[in-house]
């Protein structure tokens, strides 16, 4: 039995059924809108906004921290679907998952639940209702506040690391970011000085040789102990930008020497190969490239190009990120058959088998270390964004609308347990490439896979998402909250509301 709380929700397969799908498909194909169509169009659109507020109501009444002697404002990242409450022990992980990038049972990860905190602020924004953006607000001034560490500074996220809400202390032991930090911004209007100093603390802690700039991706949360020559590229580029981040809000010119230093560093690794690749690491046995890692890198020194002022530091980045283009765009891709090529050695340039990938990228089956091609089609369209008109511009573009056409014709198979976040690619990837051409056969498919995700996700009367298809309990690690933020931006686009959603490529 479920709660009286649950009363009145319909989240069930016959929802899905009900937004009339035979009827949008047969739209889609005649190219005609008839009454009927419209409406089932409405309700369709009208479902999606539904489920997405459905689950930020839950989290707000349900999954705010009551729990231990303080009772703050942030929010569980993992509960039970059925009784709206932390587990007393951990439930079984999701398909995929490793037991250490896990949260606690009262685990709260701000860093993986970025996307969380954006529904909820553009639930205010469409809504009117002003509780959703007070409830981030709430949730986030607490985690700058409380989980800043009193000798590092660092902030307990990632993916090794998070704040149990019923100790009222740090779970983990490894720094170690997992997306991007999108919500700067967001931080530094709640608490300045908990996120300059967190900037501060990416160099004085992760950073092991300030010369060099050879750092390791996991420094210790609690204490001074930076290690080297695991420099992976992404990370690297998460550290960068917020560095530039932090010197755009605090004029503080040591953050741009800091830049200066990784960006050489990233550099040297570009030009000590004939492929303008950047290698993955600086370990002795990995001499090979990750195509996630380097667009992603690319995009963050695009980025922070931006925020620093005009000269040899700006220079330098954009030329980090059009040297990578150069590599990336040169590879072996085969999109339409086996993916985007992704791993590719530095020393002989071979194809790499990872992760039994042959070297590309997986259409679905999105594990630990194993990257989809939709992911990579997001990133390419990030860099489209990025670029002035021209010939690699163009071919990102290309290289995007390629990876959204093999999704045209691809589902996943749910036997084999995908995540809430592929499902939610997807959908971003479909609208990048309807937002690139204006062709509705895209959006027509990005809700196909929204009401996929509908059902595969949310096949009950619970408010909250599934972790994976056969896995009955709510956990952001496989990061659903990437898949409701999806919904609302075909929501925006079906209302024509003026809310700026954009296409999230937080999931690298």
């Amino acid at each position: 039995m479920r709660g009286p709380h649950l009363i009145g929700l319909t989240f069930c397969a016959s929802l899905v059924a009900m937004m009339g799908l035979a009827g949008c498909a047969a739209t889609a194909e005649s190219g005609v809108r008839t009454p009927t169509s419209m409406a089932r169009r409405s309700e369709q659109c009208a479902g999606y906004l539904k489920i997405a507020k459905a689950y930020a109501n839950a989290l707000i009444e349900h999954g705010t921290d009551t729990y231990g002697s303080v009772h703050s404002g942030m929010l569980l990242s993992i509960m039970d679907r059925s009784t709206l409450r932390p587990f007393s022990s951990m439930p079984k992980a999701p398909s995929g998952v490793r037991s250490g990038d896990r949260v606690t049972t009262h685990g709260s990860n701000v860093n993986v639940d970025q996307n969380v905190y954006r529904v909820l602020y553009t639930l205010t924004k469409i809504t009117g209702d002003a509780k959703y953006a007070k409830a981030a607000d709430s949730a986030l001034a607490t985690f700058l506040e409380a989980t800043s560490h009193p000798k590092t500074k660092f902030l307990a996220w990632g993916e090794h690391l998070c704040w149990n809400l019923k100790t009222d202390t740090w779970a983990g032991k490894i720094h170690e970011p997992k997306r991007p930090t999108v919500l700067f911004d967001k931080f530094y209007e709640l608490n300045p000085k908990a996120i300059i100093e967190y900037s501060e603390a990416l160099w004085e802690h992760q950073i092991s040789d300030h010369e060099s700039g050879n750092f390791s991706r996991h420094a210790r949360y609690d204490k001074h102990g930076p290690q080297g020559n695991n420099d992976y590229p992404k990370e690297g580029g998460y550290f960068i930008n917020d560095w530039a981040r932090a010197y755009q809000k605090s004029g503080k010119s040591d953050f741009l020497k800091y830049i200066d230093v990784l960006a050489s560093r990233y550099l040297r690794k570009l030009n000590a190969t004939p492929w303008n690749l950047v290698e993955f690491d600086a370990r002795k046995d990995r001499h090979f490239q990750d195509t996630s890692a380097s667009i992603s890198l690319a995009i963050e020194c695009h980025d922070s190009a931006q925020r620093v002022p005009a000269g040899r530091l700006r220079d330098k980045l954009l030329k980090l990120a059009e040297g990578i283009d150069l590599g990336l765009q040169a590879l072996p891709h085969d999109v339409g058959g086996r993916g985007f090529a992704e791993y590719i050695t530095t020393n002989d340039y071979k194809l790499l088998d990872r992760k039994g990938s042959g070297g590309y990228s997986f259409t679905w089956g999105m594990k630990y270390g194993r990257k989809t091609t939709s992911m990579l089609g997001i990133l390419f369209y990030r860099r489209f964004t990025q670029l002035d008109d021209g010939a690699t511009r163009d071919k990102y573009r290309q290289m995007a609308l390629h990876a959204a056409d093999k999704y045209l014709s691809s589902d996943p198979d749910i036997d084999t347990r995908p995540w809430p976040v592929e499902v939610g690619m997807a959908v971003f990837l479909q609208l990048a490439a309807h937002e690139m051409t204006g062709t509705k056969t895209y959006l027509d498919r990005a809700k196909h896979f929204a009401d996929l995700g509908i059902s595969t996700y949310w096949p009950d009367d619970s408010p909250l998402p599934k972790a994976d298809p056969a896995c009955d309990h709510y956990e952001n690690i496989t990061r659903a909250d990437t898949l409701a933020y999806a919904l609302l931006k075909i929501y925006a686009i079906e209302n024509s509301l003026p809310v700026n959603i954009g296409i999230s490529d937080i999931d690298r």
